[in-house]
Parts: structure tokens; sequence; C-alpha cells
């Protein structure tokens, strides 16, 4: 999120880190809206998505083309401290480590942690995540992230694979980071 106090900052900022495009990302942000809490919103963007999509167009453009599997680790996280999801939280899942946390998991944390578990598993033996659950049912398939297919599972309450293609925001900003790179 930018930190700007005014729509002169923001503008300036614009103009600082995009130049000539900077016009494209002042009215991404429905700059003329006037509205400085509703612009620094929407020029908010996750950096872990920033920097998957980066190193996905990267992989892309060097020819490489090594599959890449982008995952978005979300499921409701339990306890007094409401603390949502965290950073390392996913360790638990992947490990099936669950009941060594004095967090009260139930049973959909247990099911979303196997299905994790068999996901990491099938990685580590094969290069690709997808296979069997053990109870003999195939897994949610989770194909690989491409320029042209920018998906990726999601891990919330279930493992889902979501299509969904990113912002026009995100495109902006990743065309803009190789353009100035």
């Amino acid at each position: 999120t930018p930190e700007v106090s005014s729509l002169d900052e923001f503008k300036s900022m614009a103009e600082k880190l995009f130049g000539a495009d900077a016009s494209e990302f002042l009215r991404l942000c429905d700059f003329e809206s006037g509205n400085l809490d509703a612009m620094k919103q929407k020029a908010a963007v996750p950096t872990i998505e920033y920097a998957i999509r980066v190193l996905g167009k990267a992989n892309n453009d060097t020819g490489f083309d090594m599959p890449l599997y982008y995952y978005n680790f979300d499921p409701e996280i339990p306890g007094w401290d409401n603390p949502g999801t965290f950073h390392s939280a996913d360790l638990w899942f992947f490990f099936e480590t669950l009941a060594k946390c004095w967090r009260p998991f139930v049973g959909k944390h247990y099911d979303l942690a196997r299905e994790m578990s068999n996901y990491l598993a099938n990685f580590i033996a094969t290069g690709n995540p997808n296979g069997e659950d053990i109870t003999g049912e195939k897994m949610p398939q989770w194909d690989p992230y491409t320029v042209d297919a920018p998906y990726g599972m999601v891990f919330g309450d279930k493992s889902e694979f979501v299509k969904e293609q990113p912002s026009e925001l995100m495109h902006f900003l990743v065309n803009q980071y190789f353009k100035a790179n």
C-alpha cells in the first residue's frame, strides 16, 4: 500500500515509479475520484503474489519453462487471538503437525492438512503435486502456473484450484518490473 498522505504525494509517487506510464497507473487507481483512501486501497497489492507473477513471467520469457506451482494459503486459523493466516502457519498443514499446536484445530483442518501433505509428498517424489488422497479419491487437479494460465491452488477450508486472472493493476505492475529491469 502506498505510504502517501495527499493526492500530490500519490501523483508524485506514480511519476517517480512509472515515468511516462504514470497516467496509466493513476487511471487504474481511479486518481480522478479524488478519494485518497480508495486510491491507496486500489493501489495495494499482495507482495508475494506480485513476486510469483514476476517469477512466472521470467520463467516464460527465458524459455526455461520449468513447471511452477502457485498456492495461496488461507484457511481459518482458530484460537482466542483470531490470528488469520500468518507466516509459517502452513507448515503445520504441510507436515501434518496440527496436533502439536495449542490451537483448537478440527476435522476440516486435518482434512486440509492431509491433502496438503499429499501434494507436497507427490511433488517431492515426482515433480508434480497431483495424485490420489489416502482415501483413494483423486485430489483437486493442480495445474502448473504459466503466463497464459496464471492460476493457483487455494488452500482455504478445502483445496480448490482457482482459475482467476490477475487484476489489471497486477498486469501493469509486472510489466513495469520488466520494463525497468
